[in-house]
């Protein structure tokens, strides 16, 4: 990995590894990015300030969900997606509400759709209870 970036990482002898993390980064970047759009799109489209809610609201809504991300990434390597909080069936249910507030603004939910899809389609195979992060057995097709 490239020290602008931030640190130097040794990620082992395997040659392709890096250039895997480094995409694997890219797309986490990505998501987030199609998050901020997503609620800047509907902020302004109220006609609030969309830089405003970004430093005093989103940015540390964001850092406060980043910090679940070592969580989830301890799930997914055992498998195991037991959650403490906001199961998977409660989050698809409250995604009419999401979308529904996206049609009444005029503002797409395609960045997002993709995510609810997966989501409705984990709580269907009957894993309503688990967290969000067992989406990924549905993403990886070994």
């Amino acid at each position: 990995m490239l020290q602008v970036f931030g640190r130097a990482v040794y990620l082992g002898d395997d040659a392709g590894r890096a250039p895997l993390h480094d995409l694997a980064m890219l797309t986490g970047m990505y998501g987030m990015f199609a998050g901020f759009l997503q609620s800047a799109a509907l902020v302004r489209s109220a006609g609030a300030d969309v830089e405003e809610f970004t430093t005093a609201l989103l940015v540390p809504w964001l850092h406060a969900m980043t910090s679940l991300l070592p969580r989830m990434a301890a799930q997914t390597a055992k498998g195991a997606y037991a959650t403490t909080g906001s199961n998977l069936a409660m989050q698809v249910a409250a995604q009419d509400t999401l979308e529904g507030l996206g049609r009444a603004q005029g503002v797409g939910t395609e960045l997002l759709a993709p995510l609810f899809d997966l989501m409705r389609r984990r709580v269907a195979d009957g894993h309503g209870e688990e967290d969000l992060a067992g989406v990924v057995e549905l993403l990886h097709r070994p």
